[in-house]
């Protein structure tokens, strides 16, 4: 008997996709359901169906974690960080005491490298409360967000922030407005994402930086836990990427990628482990042998390449350069 084909097509690059999982939103606790389904192509992990604009908005409490007033510890890198900006990137108006150099050098911190430009423009994406903003301004950027949460745009906002209110397209940006665009985690949640990079990419210099963060579909947490897994974060999550798909999409927009790595994280392990055993006492980030048991996670995920996250950055090409008479 020939099997039906499926109505379930591939957001990202048309190909046939099959269900993969069925998840609940374990993060509040809500009973309904929501299936995943993989590209049979491409290997991207889409909910299907995709959920209305509408329905999209429902996901997002205003009790969400990123609706908040960040503290003033989180709005500037810390002084490590800082320093190895400033011997590896350009960052040379930072008032670097001479032992943070020395620290960072000995002792190498994980920071976003991203070169500095001066008089640069930056935009975040589904900037939030606004924290990475403080972060970019901090260490001399100009900057501005697009956020969709009249919430997080109101926090911003009362902290001096320049944020727009809505998606990205109907901000109307210049062409080749900004030298730097970040977008951290934001591409799993929106529900067009090969239309978001399109227009990342027009907004973006000619050598401009995108700096991407996002889950990764192809961690070790995701095996072990599967519809569990923290980072799937069912429903507001609408696609888990893996590195391969990733790219493929932003060079169809002229975005070559510069670096990719993945990141290990103790906490995603600790709260998928909340939620495989239906923990509601005391959480396992509070337990000592469980953060034990964590800690051993993150050198097999680093091995493997199978981290939590994606972290990549991509430049735009410049236009290529027509020679000979016309």
């Amino acid at each position: 008997m020939l099997r039906p084909a499926s109505d379930s097509k591939c957001p990202l690059c048309g190909g046939t996709g099959d269900h993969d999982f069925t998840g609940r939103d374990l993060m509040y606790d809500r009973p309904e359901t929501y299936d995943y389904h993989q590209c049979s192509s491409c290997g991207l992990l889409y909910q299907h169906p995709l959920p209305s604009l509408e329905t999209i908005a429902t996901f997002y409490p205003d009790d969400y974690s990123i609706y908040r007033t960040p503290d003033a510890s989180e709005r500037r890198y810390s002084a490590r960080i800082k320093a190895r900006l400033y011997l590896k990137h350009g960052y040379r108006h930072l008032p670097i005491p001479l032992v943070q150099r020395l620290l960072s050098l000995l002792f190498p911190p994980f920071c976003p490298p991203i070169d500095f430009v001066p008089g640069g423009r930056a935009l975040d994406i589904g900037c939030g409360n606004g924290q990475l903003l403080h972060k970019l301004s901090d260490l001399g950027w100009q900057c501005e967000g697009v956020e969709f949460n009249a919430k997080a745009v109101e926090i911003c906002r009362s902290n001096g922030l320049k944020v727009f209110h809505g998606e990205l397209e109907a901000a109307a940006f210049p062409d080749h407005s900004f030298d730097l665009v970040t977008a951290h985690h934001l591409i799993e949640h929106v529900r067009d994402p090969d239309r978001l990079l399109a227009e990342i990419s027009r907004v973006l210099k000619p050598g401009g930086r995108l700096w991407l963060r996002t889950p990764n579909s192809r961690a070790l947490g995701r095996n072990w836990f599967g519809s569990f897994w923290f980072p799937n974060e069912t429903p507001r999550h609408l696609f888990l990427f893996s590195q391969e798909n990733l790219d493929r999409a932003a060079r169809r927009h002229g975005l070559r990628a510069l670096y990719m790595t993945t990141i290990v994280k103790e906490k995603h392990v600790l709260k998928s482990m909340d939620y495989k055993l239906g923990n509601k006492g005391k959480p396992m980030k509070k337990r000592r042998p469980y953060k034990w048991l964590a800690k051993l996670y993150i050198p097999l995920a680093k091995l493997s390449g199978r981290g939590d996250e994606l972290f990549a950055i991509y430049e735009k090409s410049a236009p290529a350069v027509r020679t000979g008479s016309s």
